[in-house]
This record gives structure tokens, C-alpha cells and sequence, in this order.
């Protein structure tokens, strides 16, 4: 069914109900929002190029010592570029 701007009403739940559901970008720091934006306009093979490259910048030519939280972060920065691989057809 079309409303009056010629939009169809979702069947599976009213505009209140989307409108309160949680926002992504109030679930994730600036950082990590910030990323997803840069991230945003690659593609497969050139995100997971940056993704690697975000690793071993901080693995390998940072000065500061990684505590555990940022070791965790890292696996998953690299959890995820390997999901990425697989997906393109690169892993």
C-alpha cells in the first residue's frame, strides 16, 4: 500500500517501531564509526589491504607497547580480513 509521498508501508511493522530501534553509530565509538566511513567506499580486495595495513602499522612500527584489549582488536581486525578474503574469493 502507498502513503501520500508514494512509499510503501513496510508490512512487518509500523514507522514507530523503526524509529526506535537502536541506531548503529550510537552502539560504536567515533573511532569505529569513523573507520566504517573511511572503509565505506572500498572494495573487497582494497579493504583488506587497508585492514592489513592498520595492522601492522600498529603491530610492527608502533613504539607503544599493546596490552591485551588492543592484541584482541587486532585478532579481530585480522578475524575480519580474512572473512573479507574468503568472501572476494582471495583467500
Amino acid at each position: 500500500m502507498l502513503h501520500s509521498k508514494g512509499q510503501k508501508n513496510c508490512p512487518h511493522g509500523s514507522n514507530a517501531e523503526a524509529q526506535s530501534a537502536p541506531k548503529i553509530p550510537q552502539m560504536l565509538s567515533p573511532g569505529q564509526v569513523q573507520l566504517l566511513d573511511y572503509a565505506d567506499a572500498l572494495d573487497g580486495p582494497h579493504l583488506v589491504k587497508s585492514l592489513k595495513l592498520l595492522h601492522d602499522i600498529a603491530v610492527y612500527h608502533s613504539t607503544e607497547p599493546i596490552d591485551e584489549e588492543e592484541k584482541d582488536a587486532l585478532y579481530h581486525i585480522k578475524v575480519l580480513w580474512e572473512c573479507i578474503e574468503v568472501i572476494v574469493g582471495e583467500g
